[in-house]
């Protein structure tokens, strides 16, 4: 394609040039504004969504991790979920493990791909028949000046820098890219270009669904654009469409139902999710209203203070309650329908405004999602800042014959720009670590439960215990929660704590409590095992852990631990029988498996079975010293006392101090629990005392050799 036009070469830029320097212009902006997110960690639902699932942790590319990644939902197994965007974590995975910038160039790139698309297509929109009269010579600016408002804006970070929400930067990357093949269909002059434009469109529009489920609003979105948008005349293409539009309509409501029934077997399944809410469907409806329209204002008054990961946001009880409830009902009716009759005149306008509102509507209606997050607004705030940029080209052209409020409009919308970058930048500060971010939360949110609780868990994994404990109570005081099994969670990290302090009465009160509110979460069990394991009732842990794998059989923790158990109460058989579930999880108990294996086979004689576990240990962690020990064991017992001493000796090497080799003798004489874990002192002792006075021989012949 040239990028001059043939007419006037040498004095205007076609649309090609255009283009380019809209694109570089948004790579620039966007590059600075989220230059200092490239190092921001993991947060929040990164871990259970990314870090913590393993079906995501693709090695190698195969059918088998390819599958993994596209059924990779923890909560339903077996089932698909937002498979592209699961897709996309995995290759981030597999390309670079969890670091976390390779991720987060990833991210930048959607959100990069999707500032482009939306300039071209709100700058084709700009130049249609219906449209061109009006906007048609101030399109460029209208185009890029509108994006560039929604690219830089300060409330996308949650969409950009928060990790997992690539399923939010995703959908609506695919989105505007298949709205955009859309219009080049609608548009094309042939046949063959309107088939592959359409088929495009279907294709993206596929992808949208696959990485989120609001994609399943863009057969509305595109109605919507074809009847503002395309049509000459409105009224009279819904008089004659009618019966399309319907059965078109019954059509994207029997697809959506069909997917819930095929995903949860149950199509009003969404209304079970409710009982873990503070709030009921009729409350999240009335307080909704109040939501949007602080979403509104948070896009067009972005600054840093006011953005939160977690905004406490009061529950709107009834219509009166309180008074903003009704204020904001009536304000979103007013603007909805002002939108729709300025639909006449205003074709661009009303069609921004009321696709923001029709693409909020399945995260903020009848599904039981939280109240408010940042992030939703990505997609449906796409066109909210074309009525802006129109209104400011507006104002240029109304003051054009004067050069000082021409000058000083000019000088307000380069301070708008830099206010949001600079908002933008300073955002992603914010987003650095889980202490910066939760800190900031707890902060704008003093009386909700989560801050406090993420930023005790900061604390907990960080070994600051006292300051945890604090934040966990001020969790547990707060006023406003997210989730009624919010506090269950507070409860067993506590427990967790004051077990690691060796508080163990303190602990197990806070156990208790998480029980009375979860009485169905295996690790609970499990760390209640551990507890009751620590203060020497051994009973107990030993019910604790029958309960877990009751409960989740597949509990790799509970599996391990119950196989030790049985180890150290001398019942090798069933160890064994536990301990080789687990056999093949390196990555999450190391050389203990085999060590322990080996203990256990030695325990009922088969010495060569054990002496291959032994030697599998040593082969995971070749400063294994217990292992070298065992090894040495048998092969004394079985004749071999050259290996033994050799095992020995190099045992003995491996000990760093005098304390270690003092804990080492303890162990071996001692009469605890742990006895039945140790090799036989009276084959060990002597053979390490005879290394030493090796060892011992050979250092004065070489002190010796030193004086000579």
């Amino acid at each position: 394609m040239n990028c001059f036009s043939n007419d006037h070469q040498g004095q205007r830029l076609t649309y090609c040039r255009m283009a380019i320097f809209a694109a570089v212009s948004l790579s620039i902006l966007i590059l600075l504004v989220y230059s200092n997110s490239f190092h921001c960690s993991w947060h929040f639902d990164d871990a259970p969504n990314i870090t913590e699932n393993p079906l995501l942790h693709m090695t190698r590319i195969s059918w088998h991790s390819i599958k993994a990644a596209l059924f990779s939902d923890r909560n339903n197994p077996g089932k698909l979920y937002r498979p592209v965007a699961c897709l996309s974590f995995a290759l981030n995975y597999y390309f670079g493990g969890k670091h976390v910038a390779g991720y987060h160039v990833v991210n930048i790139m959607i959100h990069l791909i999707s500032s482009i698309f939306l300039f071209l297509f709100v700058y084709r929109t700009l130049t249609l028949p219906t449209l061109r009269g009006k906007y048609g010579p101030h399109a460029y600016f209208i185009a890029l000046l509108s994006t560039v408002l929604w690219a830089i804006n300060p409330v996308h970070t949650q969409a950009i820098t928060y990790i997992v929400q690539r399923m939010a930067s995703m959908v609506a990357m695919f989105y505007i890219i298949a709205m955009y093949w859309y219009l080049r269909a609608r548009t094309s002059s042939t046949q063959a270009k309107r088939i592959s434009f359409f088929a495009l469109c279907v294709l993206f529009f596929c992808l949208a669904l696959g990485s989120k489920e609001n994609a399943a609003m863009f057969p509305l979105s595109i109605l919507l654009y074809e009847v503002l948008i395309l049509q000459p005349d409105p009224p009279q293409f819904f008089r004659k469409n009618f019966p399309k539009l319907l059965a078109a309509l019954g059509l994207i409501l029997f697809i959506g139902f069909g997917y819930l029934y095929i995903k949860t077997g149950n199509i009003f399944s969404f209304l079970n999710g409710y009982e873990n809410r503070p709030f009921t469907l009729g409350q999240r409806l009335l307080t909704e209203p109040r939501v949007i329209l602080s979403y509104i204002s948070l896009l067009f008054y972005p600054m840093p203070n006011r953005l939160n990961i977690a905004h406490d946001f009061q529950i709107s009880t009834s219509i009166f309650s309180p008074i903003t409830t009704l204020l904001s009902i009536l304000v979103l009716v007013v603007m909805v329908g002002g939108a729709i009759l300025l639909g006449k005149r205003q074709r661009l306008i009303s069609f921004s405004i009321l696709f923001f509102f029709l693409n909020h509507i399945i995260e903020s209606s009848i599904f039981p999602l939280e109240l408010v997050f940042e992030h939703r607004n990505y997609l449906p705030s796409f066109f909210l800042f074309v009525p802006v940029a129109i209104g400011f080209q507006y104002l240029l052209d109304t003051f054009a014959p004067k050069t000082t409020m021409k000058a000083i409009l000019c000088s307000f919308i380069i301070l708008v720009l830099i206010g949001f970058g600079h908002s933008t930048f300073m955002r992603n500060f914010t987003w650095k670590n889980e202490r910066s971010l939760w800190t900031d939360a707890a902060e704008k949110s003093p009386n909700l439960r989560r801050p406090h609780h993420n930023l005790g868990r900061y604390y907990q994994d960080h070994g600051y215990y006292d300051m945890a404990i604090k934040e966990y109570q001020k969790a547990l005081e707060s006023t406003s929660m997210n989730s009624r099994i919010g506090t269950f969670v507070t409860y067993y990290n506590l427990g967790k704590l004051y077990a690691r302090k060796n508080d163990y009465e303190t602990a197990k009160s806070f156990y208790d409590k998480a029980v009375s509110i979860n009485s169905d979460f295996p690790p609970l069990y499990n760390d209640m095992a551990a507890l009751f394991d620590r203060k020497g009732e051994y009973g107990l842990a030993h019910k604790y852990l029958a309960k877990a794998l009751e409960l989740s059989p597949q509990d790799l923790l509970a599996t391990f631990n119950m196989g030790f158990y049985y180890l150290r109460q001398q019942q090798p058989e069933k160890a064994i029988f536990y301990l080789n579930r687990v056999v093949g999880n390196e990555d999450q108990f190391g050389d203990r498996v085999p060590l322990y294996l080996g203990i256990a086979f030695k325990q009922t004689g088969r010495l060569g079975r054990a002496a291959i576990f032994f030697q599998q240990a040593k082969s995971q962690n070749p400063k294994n010293i217990k292992a070298r020990l065992h090894l040495g064991e048998i092969y004394f017992r079985t004749g071999e006392r050259k290996k033994a001493e050799r095992e020995i000796a190099e045992a003995i090497d491996l000990i760093p101090n005098e304390e270690l080799f003092e804990k080492i003798l303890r162990d071996l004489t001692g009469n605890g629990e742990m006895k039945n874990l140790q090799p036989n002192k009276d084959v060990i002792i002597p053979l390490m005392r005879s290394a030493l006075m090796k060892k011992s021989k050979v250092l004065n012949q070489w002190a010796e050799e030193l004086l000579n």
